[in-house]
């Protein structure tokens, strides 16, 4: 893939020169995809669901909005014609020139999408009031008789996205927002009901239905697992992207790897100032970086300092040059994006989808029966003889 980027001009204390960043990632060896049984078991859940569903809500995070676009949940919803909106989460930690290009790529695939950070009170009321105002036109449409009283069921959605996107955590807010401000005198505040944590996988199963508001006769949705994406609709780099957002599990990609990539991405950003602390002028060199690292937090272990590099990022921890944790002046979260597409001036985003889903066409995992442990073994012992 040909980069296409501006060169920077770094200037420092004591030298000025043009910084060059590296234009070609290297090809390492490492896995392309972290596909399991559960999230077959899934997407199987969800399609029997999907005849009872009023939408599908997609998440994505922001920061790799093409690595997290889940193509599964593109053809559910094509097979089946549900209503879909695709929720961005973690904008906090979100580069805003992203914003203008994602308005661009939703006009050209005609999507309806939304930005939030899942944590907040003010994310989750959003989203809340466009689930209403959802429900509302789907009334409108289809049952204006029934627009004032609602569906004899309710409004059923399901969740649904790459693992770590924050699923789960926006269920819980989604929760208690829609039960905030009801009189809970009887003991009956609404509880945590979704799972949640850092790594990917926390979320076995697909859940019961759970009720997030009362607003005629009521909004319902499923959590699901999160899904990823078979070997053949994947490729390295976006496995590498999807490591540093933490959707797959961080031992399954080396993190002096994943230190190598973010490094490549940020010298593409321009965003020499929040590593150069460690080396004092921007470099290719993953080793000239981790040293420095090594150096100032005082540990000698190379992965360890990989890891403590990239979870800075993941959790956006990260503080530009010179600036100490607990400085007024730090920032809370360091805008970057963890992926290469966005920063190509040639990316064509509606072709990249379709291309993408043409791969996935004919995929028998989506009608396949899953094999129980019996059928594996049996399976397994037919190949020996």
């Amino acid at each position: 893939m040909n980069v296409s980027v501006k060169c920077v001009k770094y200037s420092g204390r004591r030298l000025q020169s043009t910084f060059v960043p590296r234009m070609v990632f290297p090809d390492f060896n490492i896995p392309t995809s972290d596909f399991k049984g559960h999230q077959k078991k899934a997407i199987q859940r969800a399609q029997n669901l999907l005849p009872q569903l009023n939408l599908l809500v997609e998440l994505r995070d922001s920061r790799a909005p093409i690595a997290t676009r889940n193509l599964i949940f593109d053809y559910l919803s094509l097979e089946k014609k549900v209503d879909r909106l695709v929720v961005y989460t973690k904008t906090d930690q979100c580069d805003p020139a992203i914003i203008a290009s994602l308005n661009k790529w939703h006009k050209e695939m005609d999507e309806q999408y939304i930005m939030i950070d899942g944590r907040s009170k003010k994310g989750a009321k959003d989203l809340l009031h466009i689930l209403k105002w959802k429900y509302d036109k789907f009334l409108q449409k289809n049952d204006p008789g029934k627009k004032t009283v609602g569906l004899p069921l309710g409004y059923r959605m399901l969740i649904g996205g790459m693992p770590n996107v924050g699923k789960s955590t926006l269920v819980n807010s989604l929760r208690f927002t829609g039960y905030a401000g009801l009189d809970h005198s009887d003991g009956s505040k609404p509880k945590k009901v979704a799972k949640t944590g850092d790594q990917a996988g926390v979320t076995r199963n697909t859940s019961e239905c759970i009720r997030i508001s009362d607003y005629k006769g009521g909004l319902f949705l499923y959590d699901t697992p999160g899904i990823s994406l078979p070997a053949k609709a994947m490729s390295k780099q976006r496995m590498l992207s999807l490591s540093l957002c933490g959707c797959v599990k961080n031992n399954l990609v080396d993190p002096v790897i994943q230190a190598d990539f973010l490094l490549y991405l940020l010298n593409l950003q321009g965003k020499y100032q929040f590593y150069t602390h460690y080396t004092t002028t921007p470099t290719n060199n993953i080793d000239i970086l981790l040293s420095g690292l090594k150096k100032q937090v005082g540990m000698t272990n190379e992965n360890a300092a990989a890891i403590y590099w990239t979870d800075s990022w993941r959790q956006g921890r990260v503080l530009k040059s010179g600036l100490r944790s607990g400085s007024k002046k730090s920032s809370k979260a360091t805008p970057a994006l963890f992926e290469l597409e966005p920063i190509l001036e040639n990316f064509q985003y509606k072709k990249t989808m379709q291309e993408e889903l043409e791969i996935l066409k004919g995929w028998d995992v989506l009608s396949q029966p899953l094999l129980n442990k019996r059928e594996k073994h049996l399976s397994k012992a037919n190949t020996l003889f």
